[in-house]
């Protein structure tokens, strides 16, 4: 069955589908050289085999979903960053790195190719997350859906869309759209709206799934997530991060462990019908493995 698909069938089936765990958090555990402000997109290229490892890491402890290694992997991000690669080429390596990585697995894991909103303010643009070589590269690795995660407002989401179908139309490849936002401590989008308004917007958009990722942890999107559910009874997904880090020593310590977030995602997956759900920030292989058995679906694939 073509991606397409097999995703929206999958996102509508009887069961949540669970994401990986933190791509950056993951990657900085495998290469500890390597700052988490320097430029992970760029290992898709350097150091495939870490990208991978960490895929196979995820898949084994029950992962359903992978998100490519691309969050900041826009031209503008990558000079930012001083790196000097190619945005299409980039993608469309982690792209085929996720491919890979679940072609390897005896489970039938499905892959999203990831578009951040780059790094202007909530009230501008997001150029960054609208780059054409970066989506085409992409589709062009084989990715079942585009997910547009950590979003600051609907002016962003909607370029960030009209830029997917434009291109999507250039390659005669039509996919899912994801968007996922991030919110306030208050519950509302730093560039303005609440749950209303992100409800319009999937409707309007015509969304595969509507998200709340990141923020303050998973507590505080109880609140927001029933209202979204109350105005929007498409798709919903959510994946908190593991709370707010301990930044005083030399690594991050995020305060929600496994269980913790697990118990969370169990009751929130029943309590607003979410088709979607895992984590963000500061998440692991062992946050992925406590979700699948919370939510009954452990034993993750076989990787060799």
């Amino acid at each position: 069955m073509p991606g397409t698909e097999l995703l929206r069938r999958r996102l509508s089936g009887p069961e949540p589908l669970i994401l990986d765990g933190a791509t950056a958090t993951g990657l900085c555990a495998i290469r500890p050289e390597v700052h988490p402000g320097g430029g992970l997109e760029r290992l898709s290229l350097d150091q495939p085999d870490a990208v991978v490892e960490l895929y196979t890491e995820f898949l084994s402890a029950g992962a359903q979903v992978l998100r490519t290694n691309t969050f900041c992997a826009s031209e503008r991000e990558l000079r930012r960053l001083g790196l000097t690669h190619q945005a299409e080429d980039l993608s469309r390596r982690a792209a085929e790195l996720a491919r890979e990585a679940a072609d390897r697995c005896d489970l039938d894991p499905l892959c999203l190719g990831v578009i951040g909103p780059g790094t202007t303010s909530a009230h501008e643009g997001g150029e960054a997350g609208t780059d054409p070589g970066r989506i085409r590269g992409l589709l062009d690795g084989g990715v079942d859906g585009i997910l547009a995660e950590t979003l600051p407002s609907l002016r962003v989401a909607r370029r960030i869309a009209d830029a997917v179908r434009q291109v999507s139309r250039e390659v005669s490849r039509e996919v899912p759209f994801l968007a996922s936002f991030s919110l306030t401590a208050d519950g509302e989008l730093p560039g303005g709206g609440d749950a209303g308004d992100l409800a319009r917007l999937a409707e309007e958009l015509d969304l595969d799934l509507l998200g709340l990722n990141c923020a303050f942890g998973p507590e505080p999107m109880d609140a927001p997530l029933a209202a979204v559910r109350a105005a929007w009874r498409g798709p919903l997904g959510a994946w908190p991060n593991a709370g707010l880090p301990d930044t005083s020593g030399d690594h991050p310590v995020w305060p929600i462990d496994p269980d913790a977030l697990a118990a969370w995602c169990s009751r929130a997956a029943r309590s607003h019908d979410l088709r979607v759900v895992g984590g963000c920030c500061g998440t692991s292989a062992a946050h992925v493995a406590a979700i699948a058995h919370a939510l009954g679906q452990s034993g993750g694939a076989t990787c060799p």
